[in-house]
């Protein structure tokens, strides 16, 4: 029972993470407005994480489980192009449901940029590999390697590019949009060449 109250804890200070970046940027956003904000001492904080890249870094970990989201609303038989587009739309259509974490994001990943770049291409690489190992699970009998890796790369790029402009513009309607344009540039790249 206590590893569940610590597992509960821990969720709680990834959520206040979260709230407080958004709010005030990674500059201010102190353990002790954290452990404030999920309403639990300081010390409980520093219990579950040790250092403040610690809880970032568990911020960022919530990030890579959204994509695998995504295969629940995949048909069993889609194409890369099928697959690529599904997860585009499931993961802006989940920031839309999450803007605190929209704005937090690019704030969290500008600091570990700065202050840990070996943390910021951590985050980057599992981002795309997690998307890729995805893709590496389609049933299509023969996956390019390098179409794969390109799929990839510009899916997170894109995501990350439709999730920052979202946070100027807050026009949910105009992000959809931009998402349609994003996933007929994404399916065109992840079809099956022809030759003639």
């Amino acid at each position: 029972m206590a590893r569940l109250g610590a597992e509960l804890r821990r969720q709680d200070f990834v959520e206040a993470t979260v709230k407080v970046v958004a709010e005030h940027g990674v500059a201010k956003a102190t353990t002790r407005r954290i452990a404030a904000a999920a309403g639990s001492p300081l010390a409980s904080l520093h219990y579950l994480f040790h250092t403040k890249e610690d809880l970032f870094y568990a911020v960022f970990e919530l990030l890579y489980s959204v994509p695998q989201q995504a295969l629940e609303h995949s048909p069993a038989s889609a194409t890369l192009a099928d697959s690529a587009t599904g997860i585009l739309r499931h993961l802006i259509n989940w920031f839309i449901a999450h803007p605190e974490v929209a704005a937090a994001q690019p704030e969290l990943f500008n600091w570990a940029l700065r202050n840990d770049p070996e943390l910021a291409n951590k985050v980057y690489v599992q981002a795309i590999d997690g998307i890729e190992s995805i893709f590496r699970e389609l049933p299509e009998d023969q996956l390019d390697d390098h179409l794969v890796m390109a799929v990839s790369r510009l899916l997170v790029q894109l995501v990350d590019g439709l999730v920052v402009a979202w946070c100027v513009h807050r026009d949910n309607d105009r992000l959809q949009a931009e998402t349609e344009y994003a996933c007929q540039a994404l399916s065109l790249l992840a079809s099956p060449r022809t030759t003639s």
